[in-house]
């Protein structure tokens, strides 16, 4: 072999131990790298946790950073340079490799120790050829190390995806560590990711001022915070803590502050730098006044406020400032959010005054120049201005409040309860003959002095009205409240629409009596009694009329998709209309019978009346479908008084049996009764699960607001307390606009469900909780007595709201009841139908005969009255499980005895039962059939006794009947007062002394906390709940607390001459405002002592028919009392008083009307403070009238001294 191919096989050979010489050293390497990393890794870690501990704070840091850098230095000398600085010979290598690969047997090292010695060429060669075909075999020792080349490789490679997902997504504390640990360039101080900042800073105040100190925290959360004060004078730091802010962070007050000081603020073991407060000689604010100048709609006089701070009040209002300084100012600078708003204006005291309106909300604050230099500097800290609501007015008809059927003689009353804030500007009626054009009567009308709540009567004398049968009056009224004087500026509601259906005599009083509560009866022939067809086409009225006046609470998407359901609703009410028609005429009824003829002749107009409305709805015109709507529901009616005289007459035919008439007849009732009953199951089935979450709703509204309840009885307690130890400042003014708002939020839920239930309960309910929200903010703003009481007034009405929210879910069982009741009442009737149809059915053919068509027929409908009734008790039976449920927290009894009844149903098997008779009508004979249905009519019977028994447990929990005569006796004081204002008011520009119609500076002799003048003026020194000038109570006085004529006055705008002054002033102040003119021909003034003119006979008999209304009110009111056994005599003499006021004879001496229409009144209000006392207390009772324990004791005095005149049933002091 050549000498060349001798080298290049040796070489060959040189290069399998470079090779493994290489692997060798990366497999070194790499398992450095990896325990470097680990221990490098493992000391980030650690050091990262302790910075975190320390709160990054510098010096740790540095120390850190040391250890950790120190680490990785030392972990690269000694597990990666160190190593790899071995030398190693080619003969260790080949060794190594050898020990890997024993299938080489040492050749490798046999050839480099030829190589180094003398030794044949032949054999030399042999033994490379050798060796390097044995390497060729173990693929030139590539296996070695290659296993420990792919393990630390991994390693290392999980070693860098686990730091880097950790720097990436670990915690924070993790992330900002490695960052400080990892750059050590960066100043230690400027790594920390918490830091607290501090506002002001180093700052430099008035000598006295108070200071607002404010932190806010970056990186990290902390439940609370402190602040470290040190004065000159001080040795060591005074620890305070700090409240949280309204926009996160912490803030607190330092007052006084009299000498430099240094300050700090710490949150979790994070410092903040110190600062320092300087102070100096410069103005600063000492007290502000406020005149709170209300605007003139409200009728409230001016109301000062003094050492105030934070404003609450209307919108509009003009709220004027006395600031008084500290020192003489030059002058000063009133800011609106920071920005000037107006110039202070010098007064000769000393003092500076400024004015601004009350608009949106926001802050305020004062800026004094100094004396020295003229600059203006921050004199007062940011005080808050809240903005009450004026909550729009309420309307509704306290009588009938329902619809009813009337003849075309009668004399209908109607009352209208409407109440706003600040004044109702005027009611009105609107009335509509068959859906045409709109009546509109003016019942009232706001003249002078605002009246916040007023109830105004009219009569409707149907018989001056072309009427027919079958006719309808719809009505609706509208208030509007008394803001501004243009028409255009002034809230308007609508109430519900009712519905007069004109009915024969007979018909529409028997009606009445059933309406008015009388309970249900048997009866034959029936089918049409509760006249399904026009109550459904009445709700399609009824929600046409509540979208249009709720449409501006509504979105346009929600808006949109309750006029398609409506449209809905329609539509399908008029299939049911073209279906009944189908049917009769498929069964030839129009052609038997001229009565069956008549009602198919109306039908078709009623359902192109629906055509008409449906077009409306599509286009979205709610206003031009109504019309349509009641010229539908007038066919409907028409249709349905025909078919009830049909039946009559057939009755009166055949003796006037309860079987119900002739077949026709029945044919005719099963007609309609089978179209009715669809939409009757499925409009039940929607209410159903509508009631059910709104019961829901109710009860986490209600849990929401005992909570509340709980938490602003805490609230008043401390402002209680605050008052009585003379503190100034408002306590915990955030909170409690926190508790407002929440206030505020679930007032918005219940009006909701108000609005979506139709419920006039719960919309009062909504009401209290707005007011009380009106309050708290009020208590917010104000401090001392006025907080306290302010505070106690929300408290009380929470607690009223809490009060009927649990009244009304107590009332769920006997609305459940009741409601199982009829349905079974229902079932009784139908099933009393089935056996008479049976009886009356075809005799059934012989074995193997063909039924007749007749008996088919009559077979067909009969088992599909089956299958509906067994529905009906299936329902039933879930609806009484769940109402068992729902009773269990409020009436036990109830709810045992409506468990009962389902385990009744359930062991009677009258489902089966209903299920299996289907069968048993068409295969039984008539007699066996009878048999079984006479079984499921005992079931029934049983059920019915055990739901009785469930409403004797459901009225064992009712009120005690002084409640009931406290509440009755409330209405009628407010009924008869509302009478009151209306007979004792003057003519048009003849306004009495003491109204409060103006505004302006002129009213700012009304001094003290809220207390409007002083008992016997005329004035409305309201306590308790009147107090602060009227506001946040909802402005109606001791409406709503049963105050009544504290100190001689009403408090309603309407004192009624018993406090001295007032009396006999033409009108003494305490007007409602209604003129004498006429509006429309309806009366809404009359006759008074300050207006001489005479009572038009038209006034006479809207009055007599009103006395006549109250005079029946207190007939009821005498029999709860008699009930209660309480005596009557108080209010025998209010009988007889109505009785004297109904004599047209009375009207002609005006005086002599005042003064038996006065003197019921106050006897009225002496029952009420005599059953209030008995039923709240005498503690609570006189909270209510005081409101706060604040008041002057010249003025306490005078208030009880009057009240025990009326309860020695003789004269409040200073005459009457």
């Amino acid at each position: 072999m050549k000498e060349s191919e001798r080298r290049l096989v040796q070489s060959r050979i040189l290069d399998v131990v470079r090779g493994v010489r290489w692997r060798w050293r990366a497999r070194l390497a790499l398992r450095g790298f990896v325990w470097m990393a680990l221990l490098t890794g493992g000391v980030l870690l650690v050091s990262a946790t302790v910075l975190e501990q320390l709160r990054f704070e510098p010096g740790a840091v540095v120390w850190l950073r040391v250890v950790t850098w120190a680490t990785l230095a030392l972990s690269f000398l000694l597990l990666f340079v160190r190593p790899l600085l071995r030398r190693v010979t080619d003969a260790q290598v080949a060794l190594y490799l050898e020990e890997h690969e024993p299938t080489l047997e040492h050749s490798v090292t046999a050839v480099l120790d030829e190589g180094s010695r003398s030794a044949s060429p032949a054999l030399t060669h042999r033994t490379t050829e050798l060796a390097l075909e044995k390497a060729r075999k173990v693929e030139y020792g590539r296996r070695v190390d290659q296993g420990g080349l792919y393990r630390f490789a991994g390693a290392l490679t999980a070693i860098a995806v686990l730091a880097l997902s950790t720097a990436l997504l670990g915690p924070d504390h993790l992330r900002f560590g490695l960052r400080a640990l990892l750059l050590p360039t960066v100043d230690a101080a400027e790594v920390n990711p918490y830091a607290v900042g501090v506002y002001p800073g180093d700052v430099t105040i008035a000598r006295g001022s108070d200071q607002v100190v404010t932190a806010s925290l970056s990186g990290f959360e902390s439940a609370g915070a402190s602040i470290f004060t040190r004065g000159v004078s001080e040795s060591t730091f005074q620890r305070l803590s700090m409240l949280p802010g309204l926009e996160g962070g912490f803030e607190v007050m330092l007052l006084s502050v009299g000498e430099p000081t240094e300050y700090f603020v710490e949150a979790t073991g994070v410092r903040s730098p110190t600062f320092s407060i300087d102070v100096a000689d410069l103005p600063y604010v000492d007290q502000i006044d406020l005149t709170y100048y209300y605007p003139s709609y409200t009728g409230l006089p001016a109301r000062i406020v003094e050492n105030g701070g934070d404003v609450a009040a209307l919108p509009g209002t003009v709220v004027e400032l006395t600031v008084e300084p500290t020192m003489v100012a030059p002058g000063g600078r009133l800011l609106l959010d920071g920005e000037e708003e107006a110039e202070l204006t010098a007064q000769a005291d000393g003092t500076f005054t400024a004015r601004f309106t009350v608009g949106d909300e926001s802050f305020y604050s004062i800026e004094l120049a100094r004396q020295d230099n003229g600059e203006l500097v921050p004199a007062s800290p940011e005080y808050r201005i809240d903005v009450l609501n004026d909550l729009e007015p309420s309307i509704s008809f306290s009588s009938p409040g329902r619809d009813m059927p009337a003849s075309a003689i009668e004399e209908v009353y109607l009352e209208m309860s409407a109440d706003d804030d600040y004044g109702i500007g005027d009611i009105r009626l609107v009335y509509s003959i068959n859906g045409g054009d709109e009546d509109t009567v003016t019942v009232f009308q706001a003249r002078g002095e605002p009246i916040s709540e007023v109830s105004a009567g009219h009569t409707l004398f149907l018989e001056e009205w072309p009427l027919e049968i079958g006719d309808l009056v719809s009505y609706y009224a509208i208030a509007r409240d008394n803001r501004g004087a243009s028409t255009s500026s002034r809230r308007e509601v609508v109430s519900e629409m009712y519905f007069l259906s004109v009915r024969p005599f007979e018909r529409a009083f028997r009606m009445a009596e059933e309406q008015g509560g009388g309970g249900g009866g048997g009866g034959g022939g029936g089918g049409m009694e509760e006249q399904p067809l026009s109550d459904l086409q009445r709700q399609v009225i009824s929600a046409t009329h509540n979208l249009i006046r709720q449409e501006d609470s509504y979105t346009d998407e929600e808006l949109s998709e309750n006029i398609v359901s409506v449209g809905l609703a329609q539509a399908r009410l008029q299939d049911q209309v073209g279906t009944l028609l189908q049917r009769m005429e498929n069964r030839g009824l129009t052609r038997t019978d001229a009565g069956f003829k008549a009602v198919a002749e109306v039908l078709p107009l009623a359902s192109e009346a629906m055509t008409r409305a449906r077009a409306d709805l599509d286009d979205e015109e709610l206003r031009e479908a109504l019309p349509d709507e009641q010229e539908a529901l007038r066919y409907l009616q028409q249709a349905e008084e025909t078919y009830e005289r049909y039946i009559q007459i057939q009755e009166q035919q055949q003796g006037g049996g309860g079987g119900g008439g002739s077949q026709a007849a029945e044919d005719l009732a099963d007609l309609f009764e089978l179209e009715l009953d669809k939409l009757k199951n499925q409009y039940e089935t929607v209410q159903r699960g509508q009631q059910q979450q709104a019961d829901n709703e109710v009860d986490e509204l209600l849990e929401e607001l005992k909570e509340l309840a709980r938490r602003q009885e805490q609230m008043a307690e401390r402002q209680r307390r605050a008052a009585a130890q003379g503190q100034s400042g408002g306590q915990g003014g955030d909170a409690q606009r926190d508790l407002a708002s929440e206030t505020e939020e679930a007032a918005r839920q219940l009006q909701r469900l108000a609005r979506e239930m139709g419920n006039r309960e719960l919309e009062e309910t909504a009401r209290d909780l707005q007011q009380a929200a009106e309050a708290m903010r009020q208590s917010a703003a104000s401090s001392g007595s006025q907080a306290s009481a302010q505070a106690n007034s929300a408290q009380r009405r929470l607690d009223q709201a809490r009060r009927e929210l649990e009244r009304a879910r107590s009332d769920r069982a006997q609305r459940d009841v009741d409601d199982a009741i009829s349905t079974v009442e229902d079932l009784q009737r139908e099933q009393r139908d089935i056996q008479q149809a049976v009886r009356d059915m075809p005799e059934a053919p012989g074995r193997g005969q063909p039924s007749s068509p007749e008996r088919q027929d009559a077979v067909d409908r009969l088992q599909e009255r089956k299958n509906e009734m067994y529905e009906q008790v299936e329902d039933l039976e879930r609806k009484l499980a769940d109402a068992a449920t729902s009773a269990q927290t409020d009436n036990r009894d109830a709810a045992r005895e409506l468990s009962a009844t389902v385990r009744e149903i359930q062991e009677s098997r009258i489902k089966d039962k209903i299920r299996y008779s289907r069968g048993t009508i068409e295969e039984w004979d008539t007699n066996s059939a009878i048999t079984l249905e006479l079984d499921i009519e005992s079931d029934l019977q049983s059920i019915r006794d055990r739901l009785e028994a469930a409403r004797q447990g459901v009225r064992s929990a009712e009120p005690d009947p002084l409640e009931e005569a406290l509440d009755e006796t409330r209405d009628l004081v407010r009924g008869a007062e509302a009478m009151n204002r209306r007979l004792n008011e003057p003519g048009p520009g003849q306004q009495g002394e003491g109204q409060q119609g103006q505004q302006g500076e002129g009213q700012q002799g009304q001094q003290g906390e809220g207390q409007q003048g002083q008992p016997g003026e005329g004035q409305q020194g309201q306590q308790g709940e009147g107090q602060q000038g009227q506001q946040g109570e909802g402005q109606q006085g001791q409406q709503g607390e049963g105050q009544q004529g504290q100190a001689g006055q009403q408090g309603q705008g309407g004192q009624q001459g018993q406090g001295g002054n007032a009396d006999r002033l033409g009108g003494g102040g305490g007007t409602d405002g209604r003129a004498g003119d006429r509006y429309n021909g309806s009366p809404f003034g009359g006759a008074t002592r300050g207006d001489g003119r005479e009572f038009t006979p038209e006034e006479i008999r809207q009055y007599r028919a009103e006395f006549g209304q109250r005079e029946a009110q207190a007939r009821d009111l005498a029999e709860v009392l008699a009930e209660a056994g309480r005596s009557t005599d108080e209010v025998d003499d209010v009988i007889e008083a109505f009785d004297r006021l109904q004599d047209e004879e009375v009207y002609a001496d005006p005086e002599a009307l005042a003064a038996i229409h006065e003197d019921m009144i106050d006897r009225l209000k002496r029952l009420e403070f005599s059953l209030r006392r008995d039923v709240e207390g005498e503690v609570e009772l006189r909270g209510s009238l005081t409101g706060a324990d604040e008041v002057p004791e010249g003025y306490r005095e005078l208030v009880e001294e009057y009240y025990r005149a009326l309860a020695r049933g003789g004269s409040p002091p200073g005459g009457r």
